[in-house]
């Protein structure tokens, strides 16, 4: 029996800025060459490289999956993926909400929206600036981990844990 093909689930483009370094064009070549069957872009709080990224993907002969970064009131992110068009049209909500009440930049995403817009949305654990990771290392960026707790359950089942190796250039070399 051969092994699953890798995924990237939450790779940042170019317009997450100081986040990603690569345009989407690139990120869908780069997934073509490792042979990959599909990719997400997951850009902060906005769907910035979609576009691009979805004709990149298409002329590579790549899935391609849409989502976004939600930075939540409380700094936190999470990573989110679009399961259909419902999903895709409460990230847009989600997104529209955030910037609309916001300075430039300054946008989050509030705990008590998160199940409102719940359906048809993948919420990814995320890295180490995410909710769950932040409620397991008990950090003081979590202020309630029973906030965490509450938005997995409005989102379940629909809730992927990350799985990620961490290399650093001492293991490359061992």
């Amino acid at each position: 029996m051969s092994s699953p093909r890798y995924v990237e689930l939450h790779a940042r483009s170019a317009f997450s800025f100081l986040r990603g370094a690569s345009l989407p064009e690139v990120l869908a070549a780069t997934a073509a060459e490792l042979e990959m069957p599909a990719m997400a872009v997951c850009d902060r709080m906005g769907l910035y490289g979609t576009p691009r990224f979805r004709s990149a993907a298409r002329e590579q002969g790549l899935k391609d999956l849409v989502g976004a970064e939600l930075v939540l009131e409380d700094s936190t992110v999470l990573p989110v993926l679009v399961a259909d068009r419902t999903g895709y049209q409460n990230l847009c909500q989600l997104l529209t909400r955030a910037h609309l009440r916001a300075a430039k930049g300054e946008g989050s995403v509030r705990w008590n929206e998160l199940p409102e817009f719940a359906q048809g949305l993948v919420a990814l654990t995320g890295s180490e600036d995410g909710p769950l990771i932040q409620a397991l290392l008990d950090r003081p960026k979590i202020k309630s981990p029973s906030r965490t707790r509450g938005a997995v359950a409005a989102a379940r089942p629909r809730v992927w844990i990350r799985r990620s190796v961490r290399r650093t250039p001492a293991s490359l070399s061992a």
